[in-house]
């Protein structure tokens, strides 16, 4: 499971980095296989599910947005993956 949010956390780091390369869909949908094979540790997973869609739907953003709003949702996507690979220790 660690493995899987750290490849995650890469995608995640490389959207922010160059938007218009990567696709989060990707990362959501490891998350949401993990989710149902891991079901103990599912809210936290789902918490982290949502953040990335949050990071994903502000990419858009990224370009033109003269405020903070997309660096936050990609912050709390980055804090959400921190935890749930802190829960798999």
């Amino acid at each position: 499971m660690k493995e899987i949010l750290e490849q995650v956390m890469q995608q995640l780091e490389n959207a922010y980095n160059n938007p218009e390369a990567v696709d989060l869909d990707q990362a959501i949908s490891q998350l949401q296989s993990a989710k149902e094979q891991y079901g103990d540790k599912g809210t936290m997973l789902e918490d982290a599910i949502t953040a990335l869609t949050q990071a994903k739907h502000s990419m858009a953003q990224m370009e033109t947005a003269e405020d903070a709003g997309p660096s936050e949702a990609f912050g709390q996507a980055h804090n959400a993956l921190e935890q749930a690979m802190k829960s798999f220790q």
